[in-house]
């Protein structure tokens, strides 16, 4: 099966957010530990950043590390952030050869010094770079994410609004959320993107994360390309119809 859409598909999601929902399970059903899961999961977002361009998405999004990860033990979250570090300074090499902006989402005080520090590098490096997106959530959770945007603007005396709004949210510099796609079986978004979800498209896979691959990704689009996208108002076909 070729990795482009059917010519005849015009709908395409610009903006894909993914939950990799499935890493430790994976790691587990394989009789690996956890950290391997997340590996086999770090590189398949790399396959399917290739892919996501391949197949006419501009921006893809991932939730790596949520504001409850830090719940789980030291231990695995060491691990986490090693092999953060060993991704991002790889991560960096194709960002800048590629021309990829890369955006990181999240709170950025509780990070190691030394991973922030990197993280900031390279979204600095990266920032004029117009190709193709790639946002990393990281120490990010939905909620947080408002009451930081909220706070700046109550600090900064301005209307609460919805512009306003959007304007302090992670995601300001980035198209908006046309499909969120949740690996690994469970179907609630768990406060990912809590206001950019208000009219994004769900779709839920039980496929681990690890073995979601290009082909998956594929078929997750090509169900985006027939829903009709309301906004909360009329279908297509009642607006065509009048």
């Amino acid at each position: 099966m070729s990795l482009k859409l059917d010519e005849n598909i015009k709908n395409t999601a610009l903006h894909v957010a993914i939950i990799p929902d499935g890493n430790r399970r994976w790691a587990t059903n394989k009789g690996l530990p956890p950290i391997l899961g997340h590996k086999k999961g770090a590189e398949n977002f790399e396959i399917l950043c290739d892919a996501a361009k391949d197949l006419g998405v501009k921006c893809i999004t991932l939730w790596g590390f949520s504001t409850e990860n830090w719940k789980r033990t030291e231990d695995e979250v060491e691990n986490v952030f090693n092999l953060a570090r060993e991704l991002i300074k790889k991560f960096s090499k194709k960002c800048i050869d590629e021309k990829i902006r890369l955006i990181h989402l999240g709170r950025k005080d509780r990070f190691p010094p030394d991973l922030t520090k990197l993280m900031n590098e390279m979204v600095e490096e990266t920032k004029s770079f117009v190709n193709f997106i790639i946002g990393i959530a990281a120490d990010y959770g939905g909620h947080d994410e408002l009451i930081r945007a909220l706070t700046k603007i109550r600090e900064k005396g301005l209307e609460l609004n919805d512009e306003n709004i959007e304007n302090y949210l992670d995601t300001s510099e980035m198209p908006q959320i046309d499909l969120i796609i949740r690996t690994g079986g469970e179907v609630r978004l768990s406060g990912f993107m809590s206001w950019q979800s208000a009219y994004a498209e769900l779709y839920f896979t039980d496929t681990l994360f690890p073995d979601f691959g290009p082909e998956e990704l594929k078929k997750a689009l090509e169900s985006f390309s027939k829903r009709d996208r309301r906004y909360g108002g009329n279908s297509t076909e009642q607006v065509n119809s009048q």
